[in-house]
């Protein structure tokens, strides 16, 4: 048997080295030496295996390109002159021919070739050697046949050959023998079309030298000439050019040289050299049972030689053995080693082969170089007939007419083939055999028989028909005419593309036996078996057959077979649905050369591609499934690796190729691969094929998480570069091209800008942020006391909304005193006459007496004009919103004062919004038809108002005040105004533009909204004016006189009448008058007319004009107008121009998809991911989703998760989708800041334009729902569904809000996603937060908490804050915050105080909280102490929409926003505080929790629309009930917190009551739309600002904050508002008390239940333990545990209804009975479970166990007497007893122990953990704390764990005393005492573990720490009981741990079975012993 084993394992080795063999290429007649073991070859063959593999590994290969151009110095591109001498065949020849263009190597056609010669002359050997190296092993071939005229005998020059020179050196002249071995290993091939074979440079310049020649004119010396060049041409680059096939690779030979013999010893000579070679040759198999020693000597660069002298016994003959090298590393020690560098590096290639096809010079010069040449036909004939003369062979020029005429021949042959029918298929088959050749003979190719003949359509239906013919005579031999066909077809066939039925021809001809078409193979195993048949039948016919022809037969049937089983397989697959298997073998057949299209391969199989087919298919099928039952992506990852590699040999598959198979790969696959490959594939940087390949293996590897980690390192420095390192230099002139300097030619004007100041600030230098500028005149409530402080003082009440920033005037004390009191003095002395004549005041403007000199008054008007022309396009827009809000007329046309222009301020009103309400009522009385719109889109009819004429009584203005304002509000300035005069220097010709915007109401003068407009001045002075208003007009109102003789004026009114536009005349001199109104012309006299009645009849005309009117424009339709008439379009200014368009470029990206889409598509980060992320974060501080992980597990997976999606994130933000990349490139690439706020604004409207009507019909339909909520929904269930449908349309809402602020929290999320994943700080990432900071330092607001999901990301705000420090220098920062309820106008006091732009609408606009920042004077920083005042706007608090999670978030947002601003604004709408006091009294109590945060805000109270606001003395109750209530709140949130040292609200919060109370009027001065602002409102506003700065001015230094600081004081805030769990979630503090005293509660009540169930359960083990108990009955289980159940609910109930204080927690009651009722099923499910456990280990283990004895002891009994008998009489001694006995115990053992259930054990140090979370949960930090508990032993720290009453007899603060220590410790050792001892008697009861004890552990603490005798002078604080929990938690938990081993062990059915043993063996040996004495 041992030998018969020997043999198998030798049988199995010897298989295993015959498959490494086959791997290793060995031939078999190398194979190893019997006397080798076979473990060592094996282990040798393994280790060179490896070396290969290794080798490949570190492989570095050429280009297809640089290969072929370097191989063998370039021998492929060489020519060859081909003449009768064969030594010119091999000489060295420079490039001929340059490397076409689209080049590509392919898999070699022929495999590894093993050749044998033998020579008798060294010149033979070197002649046959070098021709090889030269030309190639296929010269071999064709020399046999004696083609090209070669004859391998002697005569070749020896010294060409590179190891021939030494060897003839030691050769005898008299005899010579040399065998020579060489094997040829081509690793790639490629064929040079024809039409793609290019000339080098070098030769094309030697052709021309032959043409310039041919030009010159005739000589007799000129052939002589040419024949010269000619020769030396062909001497220096060849006369053919070779077209393959080209192979490379490298050849290895092996020589054995006998010299010095007797010829007739050459036999024995022959037999002994092929012995000595062939033992030589098995060496060079290095460690395969070979063992010569010998010695290898360098002897040439090029190769290695081993030379061995071996003597013979008969023959005193010395062989010399040697190798040489073609190719491959030179350095190689041995075959294989030099084998496996050839194959690792392409770098080693040569040229081994170069084929047989030769392509002449002059065909080259026709087919490729015509352009080159003057006459390229007379050129390659000089070629010709020069190379026929010299070489003496026939040539012929396959181009030019020769060739045109062999094209006809062949396509008349065609024509008469298409009428052949098939009747004698050979004769017919031989006559295109006939012609095929007569045409390659005439062409010497295969050129156009496959170009033309084979792609004709009737040559093709013809072989189609032969075929069916053959198939349908079945008696009709085949054989011949499949050879026939064979001869026609192949190999030419396969270049052919339009052939559809070559495939199915192939696969007949191939056909070795009559077979069915449809071959069905339904296994891969089957496909494999017919691909191992045909692999063994090729090898039998290699080895046994010399025939080349033979074998070449034999490749063409196995290429058939493969090629028809493949399809059929391939078919299979398809038609099954198993895509990824026929892709995967589909692709690993394409790199053996299958065309994936005609289902063929398009070259013979040999060796080498069936071997591949084999292993590749095998082995990729099974790693494929393998990985898929794993994960499918690392499946679909590895086919598509597999597709791109797959290739026979080493040759690397090209880019090209690649390209294809990912295509074909993507085609096939289609939507199934899943979206880890997606975006592999799709990568940017898919073209990089290497990288691609790269993240491939790590799919292929699971390893997901390092593609998108590592990726956009290279990725996103990509994107980024492009956006921000394209910088575009934009060589602008500055931002606007108004702002040049201009030398101002009015004279007047420059003095007005001198008198105001405001000569520096012309043209158009003025910006918001000079507007915004904090100056001293904000602190002190003063009037201008010069002209220079006019302007900036009317700024400063615009941006309060006064409007009464149209008096301020300054007068001059001498104008003043020469006007009215000139002649004081005199006027006592002389008669006074009240009847006297006075000289009136002239009404043309006069100019002050040259005696006086006095200059008159700045006009009110003029001073905000001139504001108007410095200020720049955005302080225009600013300044005319402000003014819009005030209720006052426009500029609408503004005429240059330096020249003729005018300009339309379109741009300037573009961001004026009205709100009006038409005429209408609803069913239900509600108003219907409310607008709200930007007035610049809103097509209203326009009313204007002109004047002919001069001197008038009335006012035009004052009119149209009057039309406009029923409290006559001065919408228009007029003469009566306060400080009008007729000095008005800029208002001549200005347009003002007015809406009247109705209010719905009966009263409303008008129905709908009307565009009013004024000319002032005269307009016959202003044409241009004049006409633009006719032409825009609806209706116009013209104020003139009937008695006005002036012809111009009387002109200028009857040309107006040739309009067809309705005209009102107000006739100045003429009192009512009775005339037919019913035409479009209507005359109203107004002298002396009631102003009531005139307004009345005005208002009447105008609604009936209006009728018989249909033209309605918008201020966009005016623009059109006012472009065609020559005037300036404010608009049109390049830089705005330019950032309109490219807003509406994005909008047309916009506008292809859904709006609800816009937001998942292009603004991906910032919607579910974020959240998510946000949700993670805060799971770190909360443990809310902890479960059975412990606090480290759960923070890790939790880490991952938040990597996991900001990965994801990346995924999704790179490649910079189209609106992200333009949005970016255009804020980084413009460095004027105002070309980015062009484009922002212009981009807000547009979004504005694309949400709005969505937006608006979203809104109403949610509104609808809301109300039928209210009237149908009856009970919780329906509740619920309303509640969903509206939630669902508040998605939408959100879904579709789009606005710049979405785009930069996108730009936010993209800086957050890159800083968290990259471990790279590349200044690439911080060119986001430097546009951030940028926008913030222009004045745009920049979001600091998202509102969307509350929460401040902090890495981004961080980053902006460094920018800005960066920018702008650390500078000090006061920062001031608003809180208040929704809708209270937080963000409207804001915008009035200090002239900010945040939204402002009913409802809730803003959402989050908002930062911006504006600067304080220069002169004025010291004096203050900060440099700039950062205003934080937030959303309103208590919003409806949030209502199910507002609490928490309104907490916190109040929190974080007190705490962040050194002062707060609590805005409070009417005289009620309580909903802000309750959470103020939040905002404390988190304060005083969060001690790690040092903040000491202060805040002031504006309680708004206050409908008196009267006399401070008489708020002072009110006040004082406010300072009450604050106290007492703070009061009981620091006793909540432990706080002593707090006894009121400003211990907290700085709070003067007496200064820090502000009461504010209503807003509007009358009812919206038309009120303009309350001027007490904007009083208030100025009081207001005044107390704010001086607040600021007092703090403290160190409380105000650098930027850094700022930064810093973010951070920290948020991070400490995130670990607070706990407070956050109640109404006020009473509620947090309140929630305290119930959890109280609860925890006794659930000690009550657990000690309950823990007694029961005690019971109920004894019981079992002792067998009382066999089957569970669950009632007696639950009615006890159900019954305390029941009474503790009862408790509860009374609880809520009895206690005033829960009462107020009724939200949470159902809550706790859930809890409650949790507790009770787990507590009996648990019970039951352990009780089950314990019967079934007593029940059926251990009964088990004794029911097995009987068969136990049956057994011993027979093991015992076999024992006996097996040792004949031999006794056993103990010890030998036992080790027998114990052979069959373990069998039991396992037998017991298998059976069992596995067994679980708890996790104490988890429940421990879970216990203590839960049990100290309002605590903050609890989290931290247990993370840090290092386990030490308990030692008391007093100033943390014990709290000194503040007050004890009126005393102060008491210290700590000694007797206070002593008490302090005996509590303490106390409480470790009755813990150790209920510890203690736990474990004695010897039951298993429960988590109730940990419980019981902490009702002793609680009970103790309550009774513990303090004399009221201490307290202990929850910091001591934490510490003393988890140092007793810790001991308690080894002891329990202990405890359940204990009780598993005795419980064990393995134990019990143990204490069995020795009764067992003394059976054992009983039985033995009595067996043995038988």
């Amino acid at each position: 048997m041992l030998s018969e084993g020997k043999q198998q394992q030798e049988e199995a080795v010897r298989k295993k080295e015959a498959e490494l063999r086959q791997t290793m290429e060995i031939p078999k007649e190398f194979k190893a030496s019997p006397e080798k073991p076979l473990g060592e070859v094996m282990e040798d063959m393994q280790r060179q295996l490896n070396l290969i593999q290794g080798a490949l590994s570190h492989r570095k290969n050429l280009s297809d390109r640089e290969l072929v151009r370097y191989a063998s110095g370039g021998l492929a591109l060489q020519g060859i002159y081909k003449t009768r001498d064969q030594r010119c065949l091999i000489e060295k020849k420079e490039e001929l021919l340059c490397v076409p263009k689209e080049f590509v190597l392919r898999g070699p056609n022929q495999g590894t070739r093993v050749e044998m010669n033998e020579f008798t002359s060294s010149q033979e050997e070197s002649m046959f050697t070098q021709t090889v190296e030269k030309l190639g092993f296929s010269i071999t071939a064709l020399a046999k046949g004696g083609g090209w005229g070669i004859s391998l005998e002697a005569g070749m020059d020896q010294s060409m050959h590179s190891e021939s020179k030494k060897i003839q050196q030691s050769h005898s002249k008299h005899s010579y023998f040399c065998s020579t071995k060489f094997i040829c290993i081509p690793l790639a091939s490629c064929i040079f079309p024809i039409d793609q074979l290019q000339l080098s440079n070098a030769a094309l310049q030697g052709l021309k030298y032959i043409e310039d020649l041919l030009s010159q004119s005739e000589d007799p010396a000129k052939l002589l000439l040419l024949r010269h060049r000619a020769e030396a041409f062909f001497q220096r680059f060849g006369s053919h050019a070779n077209q393959g096939p080209l192979h490379l690779g490298g050849i290895y030979w092996w020589k054995s040289i006998s010299e010095g013999f007797q010829k007739e010893q050459l036999a024995e000579v022959k037999q002994q050299a092929a012995e000595a070679l062939d033992i030589y040759i098995r060496g060079s198999y290095r460690g395969f049972g070979v063992n010569i020693g010998t010695d290898l000597d360098v002897s040439d660069s090029h190769s290695k030689k081993a030379s061995q002298r071996t003597t013979f016994q008969n023959l005193q003959t010395k062989v010399q053995l040697s190798v040489a090298q073609t190719g491959g590393p030179p350095e190689a020690n041995d075959f294989l080693d030099w084998k496996a560098g050839l194959v690792a590096s392409n770098q080693t290639w040569c040229v081994i082969d170069r084929g047989l096809q030769l392509v002449p010079v002059w065909d080259i010069v026709l087919s490729s170089h015509r352009s080159d040449f003057k006459d390229p036909l007379k050129v390659a004939n000089c070629l010709k007939d020069s190379y026929t003369v010299l070489t003496e062979l026939t040539a012929k020029i396959q181009e030019g007419e020769e060739l045109l005429s062999i094209e006809r021949e062949a396509r008349i042959f065609l024509e008469d083939v298409k009428s052949w029918k098939v009747f004698d298929p050979e004769e017919q088959l031989k006559r295109l055999i006939n012609f095929m050749q007569r045409l390659s003979q005439k062409t010497e190719s295969y050129t156009i028989w496959t170009n033309i003949c084979l792609k004709d359509w009737g040559l093709q239906n013809f072989l189609v028909n032969t075929v069916n013919f053959c198939k349908k005579s079945s008696n009709y031999g085949t054989k011949f005419i499949k050879s026939q066909l064979r001869s026609l077809l192949d190999p030419h066939i396969y270049t052919v593309t339009n052939f559809p039925q070559a495939h199915s021809i192939m696969q007949w001809i191939f056909q070795s036996e009559p077979r069915e078409d449809n071959v069905h193979i339904t296994q891969f195993s089957e496909l494999i078996e017919i691909f191992k048949k045909t692999q063994n039948d090729f090898r039998e016919i290699k080895a046994n057959s010399e025939s080349t022809e033979l074998v070449e037969e034999a490749q063409r049937k196995l290429t058939y077979e493969v090629s028809v089983s493949l399809g059929c397989f391939l078919k299979y697959l398809r038609e099954t649905g198993k895509p990824d298997t026929h892709i995967l073998l589909l692709l690993i057949a394409s790199g053996a050369g299958y065309h994936v299209v005609h289902n063929i391969f398009q070259y013979l199989l040999g060796h080498d591609e069936l071997d591949f087919l084999l292993d590749k298919m095998q082995t990729a099928q099974n790693k494929y499934q393998e990985l898929k039952n794993i994960c499918n992506y690392r499946a679909q990852a590895f086919l598509v690796l597999t597709g791109l590699t797959a290739t026979v040999g080493i040759k690397a598959v090209s880019p090209e190729e690649k390209t294809q198979q990912l295509a074909l790969i993507k085609h096939h696959m289609g939507q199934s691969l899943t979206k880890e490959v997606v975006y592999v594939l799709t990568k940017p940087e898919d073209h990089d094929l290497e990288n691609l390949e790269k993240d491939l293996r790590l799919l292929i590897d699971g390893n997901y998480e390092a593609i998108v980690s590592s990726l956009p390192e290279e990725e996103v420095r990509k994107q980024l570069q492009s956006v921000f390192h394209e910088k575009k230099e934009h060589n602008e002139p500055q931002d606007n091209e108004n702002k040049k300097e201009e030398v101002i030619e009015n004279g007047a004007l420059q003095d007005l800008l001198e008198r105001l100041g405001l000569e520096h600030y012309y043209p158009r230098k003025m910006s918001r942020a000079n507007i915004q500028l904090i100056r001293k005149t904000s602190v002190y409530n003063t009037q201008p006391c010069s002209e220079r402080e006019l302007p900036f003082y009317f700024l400063q009440k615009l941006l309060m909304l006064d409007y009464g920033l149209r008096y301020l005037i300054i007068k001059h004390e001498e104008y003043t005193e020469n006007q009215v009191y000139s002649s004081t003095s005199n006027q006592e002395k002389e008669a006074f006459d009240p009847y006297e004549d006075l000289p009136e005041e002239s009404i043309s403007p006069t100019k002050p007496s040259a005696a006086t000199n006095v200059k008159p008054y700045v006009h009110p008007m003029d001073i905000q004009m001139a504001i108007l022309h410095c200020a720049d396009d955005f302080a225009r827009q600013y300044i005319l919103d402000k003014l819009s809000i005030c209720q006052f007329a426009l500029p609408l046309l503004i005429p240059n004062p330096c020249n003729a222009q005018i300009e339309f301020s379109l741009w300037s009103l573009s961001q004026i919004r009205r709100s009006w309400q038409q005429v209408g009522k609803s069913t239900k009385g509600e108003k219907d038809n409310y607008k709200n719109h930007r007035m610049c889109h809103v097509s209203v009819p326009i009313v204007s108002f002109i004047r002919v004429g001069t001197g008038f009584s009335a006012s035009k203005s004052q009119i149209m005040n009057c039309l406009l304002s029923e409290h006559k509000h001065d919408v228009f300035f007029h003469r009566h105004c306060k400080g009008s005069s007729r000095d008005c220097l800029l208002m001549g010709g200005v347009v003002e533009v007015a809406w009247f915007c109705p209010g719905g109401e009966e009263q409303d003068r008008f129905d709908n909204c009307l565009t009013f407009t004024n000319l002032h001045g005269d307009a016959k002075e202003h044409e241009k004016q004049l006409a633009f208003l006719q032409e825009v007009s609806s209706i116009i109102v013209v104020l003139m006189s009937t008695s006005d003789d002036n012809k111009e004026n009387r002109k200028t009114v009857r040309d107006m009448c040739q309009s067809t536009k309705p005209l009102i005349f107000l006739l100045d001199n003429k009192g009512k008058v009775t005339v037919n109104k019913s035409g479009p012309r209507v005359r109203i006299g107004i002298r002396n007319r009631n102003e009531a009645e005139l307004i009345g009849e005005l208002t009447t005309t105008i609604g009936h004009l209006l009728k018989l009117s249909n033209t309605a424009l918008s201020l966009e339709n005016c623009a059109q107008v006012a472009r065609k008439q020559g005037i300036l379009i404010d608009e049109d200014q390049r830089h705005c121009k330019e950032a309109k368009e490219k807003a509406e470029n994005l909008m047309t990206l916009l506008r292809e998809m859904e709006i609800r889409q816009v937001k998942e598509n292009l603004l991906p980060l910032q919607g579910k991911l974020w959240q998510r992320w946000c949700e993670k974060d805060r799971e770190l501080y909360h443990l809310r989703e902890k479960g059975n992980r412990s606090i480290e597990q759960h923070k890790s997976e939790t880490e991952t998760e938040k990597q996991m999606i900001r990965q994801e994130q990346l995924r999704k933000a790179f490649p910079l989708n189209a609106l992200m990349r333009s949005v970016l490139e255009i804020l980084q690439n413009h460095s004027e800041t105002h070309t980015k706020l062009y484009f922002l604004q212009w981009l807000n409207v547009a979004l504005d334009n694309l949400t709005a009507g969505h937006l608006e019909n979203l809104n109403e339909k949610k509104k609808t729902l809301v109300q039928k909520q209210k009237q149908e929904a009856t009970n919780s269930s329906s509740l619920k569904d309303w509640q969903k449908r509206i939630e669902a349309i508040s998605r939408d809402i959100n879904d579709c809000t789009l606005g710049i602020k979405h785009i930069l929290r996108e730009v936010g999320q993209i800086y957050e996603a890159l800083e968290e994943t990259s471990p790279m700080k590349d200044t690439l990432f911080l060119s986001l937060p430097h546009i951030a900071a940028d926008l913030m330092i222009s004045g745009v607001p920049i979001e600091l908490m998202d509102g969307d999901v509350s929460y401040v990301p902090l890495r981004w705000v961080a980053a902006v804050f460094d920018k800005l420090s960066e920018k702008l220098g650390n500078k000090r920062l006061f920062v001031l915050s608003v809180l208040g309820l929704q809708s209270s106008g937080k963000s409207t006091l804001l915008n009035a105080l200090f002239g900010l732009q945040f939204t402002v609408s009913a409802g809730r606009c803003t959402r989050g909280a908002y930062m911006q920042l504006l600067k304080v004077e220069e002169t004025f920083t010291a004096e203050l102490g900060f440099d700039f005042v950062l205003v934080v706007d937030t959303e309103g608090l208590r919003a409806p929409e949030l209502s199910n999670k507002s609490q928490n978030h309104d907490n916190e947002l109040a929190t974080f926003v007190i705490g962040l601003g050194n002062l707060t604004l609590i805005n409070i709408m009417g005289e009620n505080p309580s909903e802000m006091q309750d959470i103020l009294q939040i905002v404390v109590q988190a304060f005083l929790r969060m001690k790690q945060v040092k903040i000491s805000p202060s805040c002031l109270f504006v309680h708004q629309n206050v409908g008196e606001v009267t006399a401070k003395e008489e708020t002072m109750e009110g006040r004082s009930r406010l300072e009450e209530r604050l106290d007492k709140m703070a009061a009981l949130a620091a006793e909540e917190e432990q706080c002593s040292d707090v006894t009121c609200f400003s211990d907290v919060i700085k709070f003067d009551v007496n200064t820090h109370v502000y009461y504010f009027a209503h807003l509007w001065d009358g009812n919206p739309p038309m009120a303009p602002p309350n001027p007490r409102y904007s009083h208030n506003v100025q009081e207001l600002k005044s107390r704010i700065l001086v607040t600021a001015q007092q703090e403290s230094r160190g409380s105000i904050m650098k930027i850094s600081d700022v930064k810093l004081r973010v951070q920290d805030l948020w991070r400490a508002l995130l670990t607070e769990n706990f407070i956050f979630s109640f109404r006020n503090t009473e509620e947090a008390m309140a929630m305290s005293n119930l959890e109280t509660m609860y925890n006794s009540w659930t000690w009550e239940l657990r000690s309950h169930v823990q007694s029961l359960q005690d019971e109920l083990i004894i019981q079992i333990q002792n067998g009382k108990i066999q089957t569970l009955v669950t009632h007696t289980l639950e009615d006890p545990v159900r019954e305390k159940y029941e009474a503790i609910k009862q408790e509860l109930e009374k609880c809520f209804n009895d206690d005033p204080d829960i009462q107020k927690l009724i939200q949470w009651k159902g809550n706790f009975e859930n809890k409650l009722n949790y507790l009770k099923e787990a507590l009996i499910t648990d019970n039951a479970r352990k009780a089950e456990e314990l019967i079934s280990f007593k029940k059926k283990n251990h009964e088990k166990v004794d029911k097995k004895k009987s068969d136990y002891e049956k057994e011993l009994l027979e093991k015992s007497q076999n024992l006996a008998l097996s040792l004949n009489g031999t006794k056993l001694s103990e010890e030998e007893l036992h080790e027998k006995f114990n052979l069959l115990w373990k069998k039991w053992v396992y037998d017991v122990s298998s059976s069992l259930p596995p067994a679980t054990d708890p996790d104490i140090e988890l429940d421990s953990e879970n216990i203590l979370l839960d049990y100290f949960k309002k605590e903050k930090d609890m989290v931290t704390i247990l993370e840090n508990y290092s386990g030490e032993k308990f030692e008391i720290n007093y100033e943390k764990h014990v709290k000194m009453n503040k007050k004890y007899w009126g005393l102060p603060t008491m210290k700590i005393e000694p007797q206070d220590i002593h008490s302090i410790n005996r509590t303490t050792d106390c409480i470790i005492s009755k813990v150790n001892e209920t510890v203690n008697k736990i474990c004695q009861q010897k039951h298993d573990y429960n988590p109730t004890y940990f419980h019981e552990i902490l009702r002793i603490i609680d009970e103790e720490v309550k009774s513990a005798h303090t004399q009221k002078r201490y307290a202990f604080t929850r910091r001591y009981e934490i510490d003393l929990s988890l140092c007793l938690f810790q001991r308690a938990s080894v002891k329990f741990k202990e405890m359940h081993k204990a009780f598993k062990r005795a419980n064990d059915p393995v134990n019990y079975l143990q204490s069995k043993k020795d009764d067992f063996f003394m059976s054992f040996k009983i039985s033995y012993q009595g067996a043995t004495s038988v």
